[in-house]
C-alpha cells in the first residue's frame, strides 16, 4: 500500500470515528473515550505521514495553545496534588481538546460537514423523544435511567446536562427550518425536530438552558438582522413557559430575594480561591481538594460557573487565553457571516454564544459527555466558517 492511499484509508476511518463519537455523546461516557483514543492514534499516523496543519494557521489556535501552556504553568501551585493535576491537563483538557482538533482538520468538505450536521440532529432529536417518554413512563430507554425530581435526564445523569445538550439541537434545527429553499419533506422533519427538542428542554425545567437558548435567539436576530423569523421560536418558547403554572413558577423563581443562594456560595467560594491565587491559581484539578477550606455550605461541589472555575484553578491568564480563543472564533465567524451569509453558519454561531451563556451558570466543561459537545461545537463552528457553505442543498 502506497503513503497517500494510507492518508486516504486514515482520513476516512476518522471521519467514521468522528461521526459514532457525535452519535454515542449523550449515550455513553465509555463509549466517548474509546472512540476518541482510536481516532486520535489514526490522526497521528495521519500527521506522520503528511504532516498538513493549515487548518490550524490563525489566531485562535495560538490562543488555545497559551491556554494549555498557563493551565500547565499552574501545576506549580498543585502542591501535593500534582499528579491530579497532571491528569486534568493531559487526561482531561488536552483529550476534549483534541475533540476539537479533530472536528476542525475532519470537517473538511462540504458533505462531510452535511454528514455531522444531519447525525447531530438525528440524535438530538432521538435524544429529545427519549426524555419525552421518560417523563411520562418513569424510565428512559438509552440506560433505563429513572427520573430526578419528576424531571427527565434521558440518557445523562441530571436534568441540567439533558437540557444543555438539547440547546443546540433546537437552536440548529429551527435555524435550518428558515432556510426559504428547503423541500417540504425536510421542514417537516425539522419541525418534528424542533417540536421535540422544544417539548423537552420545557421539560426538564433548567432556567439556565432556558436563559441560553432565549440568548441563542436574540443573538440570532442580531445576526440575521431578521426580526421577524428569530422571534418566532424565541416568542413560542416564552409564552408557552408564561402560559403553564409550573413553569411560570419555576422562572419566576429567579427574580426572587435569596434565589439559588447555594448556588451563589459556590461562586463566593471560587472567588475566595482567586482572591488567594490570583494568576496562577490554587492548580488545574484542584477546586475540589481546597472547597472546604473556602465553602460556606456542606458538601463538594463544582463552582457551577466555568469561567471562574478556571481562574480558581489554572489562574487569569489561563481565563484570559480561553476567552480569546473562543472569542477569536466567534469574531471569525461573525465576519464570515457578514461577507457570506449562511444558515449553516448562522446556527452553528447562535449555537457557540448559547454554549458560553450557559457554562456561566453550570459546570459543564466538567461534565465529560457536555465538555465533548462543547469542543466538538467548536470544531464545527471552525469548519462551518472555513467552508461558508450551504449544506441543505
Amino acid at each position: 500500500m502506497n503513503k497517500d492511499r494510507a492518508i486516504i484509508i486514515l482520513d476516512r476511518c476518522i471521519e467514521n470515528l468522528l461521526y459514532l463519537l457525535i452519535f454515542f455523546i449523550p449515550i455513553s461516557k465509555a463509549a466517548i473515550s474509546i472512540i476518541f483514543g482510536i481516532a486520535m492514534f489514526l490522526f497521528i499516523i495521519k500527521k506522520i505521514l503528511n504532516p498538513d496543519f493549515r487548518f490550524a494557521k490563525n489566531h485562535a489556535h495560538l490562543f488555545l495553545a497559551l491556554f494549555f501552556g498557563f493551565c500547565a504553568l499552574s501545576l506549580f501551585n498543585s502542591g501535593i496534588y500534582l499528579q491530579k493535576g497532571l491528569r486534568a491537563l493531559f487526561g482531561k483538557w488536552l483529550e476534549y481538546i483534541f475533540i476539537f482538533i479533530l472536528a476542525e482538520d475532519t470537517l473538511n468538505t462540504r458533505q462531510r460537514l452535511k454528514n455531522a450536521v444531519v447525525i447531530f440532529l438525528s440524535i438530538s432529536g432521538l435524544v429529545a423523544v427519549d426524555g419525552i417518554y421518560q417523563k411520562f413512563s418513569g424510565v428512559d430507554f438509552f440506560r433505563g435511567r429513572h427520573l430526578v425530581d419528576a424531571r427527565p435526564t434521558a440518557g445523562f445523569e441530571n436534568q441540567n446536562s439533558l437540557a444543555a445538550y438539547l440547546v443546540p439541537g433546537l437552536i440548529l434545527a429551527t435555524t435550518l427550518l428558515f432556510y426559504r429553499e428547503l423541500k417540504a419533506k425536510y421542514k417537516y422533519v425539522l419541525i418534528f425536530l424542533s417540536v421535540s427538542l422544544g417539548v423537552a428542554l420545557i421539560l426538564t425545567f433548567t432556567r439556565s438552558a432556558w436563559l441560553s437558548f432565549i440568548a441563542g435567539s436574540v443573538f440570532w436576530i442580531f445576526l440575521s438582522r431578521n426580526f421577524k423569523k428569530g422571534l418566532i421560536p424565541m416568542a413560542i418558547f416564552i409564552i408557552i413557559l408564561v402560559s403553564v403554572p409550573a413553569l411560570r413558577g419555576r422562572a419566576m423563581v429567579t427574580f426572587k430575594p435569596g434565589w439559588d443562594s447555594d448556588r451563589f456560595a459556590l461562586m463566593h467560594t471560587a472567588w475566595g480561591m482567586i482572591k488567594d491565587s490570583p494568576f496562577l491559581g490554587k492548580g488545574l484539578g484542584t477546586f475540589m481538594d481546597y472547597f472546604r477550606q473556602y465553602a460556606t455550605i456542606e458538601g463538594v461541589y463544582y463552582a457551577h460557573n466555568c469561567y471562574l472555575q478556571i481562574w480558581a484553578e489554572a489562574g487569569i491568564f489561563s481565563l484570559l487565553s480561553f476567552l480569546l480563543f473562543t472569542g477569536t472564533i466567534l469574531i471569525r465567524g461573525i465576519k464570515k457571516f457578514a461577507r457570506h451569509p449562511d444558515y449553516l453558519l448562522l446556527g452553528m454561531l447562535c449555537i457557540f454564544f448559547a454554549l458560553m451563556v450557559n457554562i456561566f451558570f453550570d459546570n459543564h466543561l466538567y461534565s465529560l459527555q457536555l465538555k465533548a459537545l462543547f469542543w466538538f461545537i467548536l470544531g464545527l463552528t471552525c469548519a462551518a466558517t472555513r467552508l461558508s457553505i450551504d449544506v441543505t442543498k
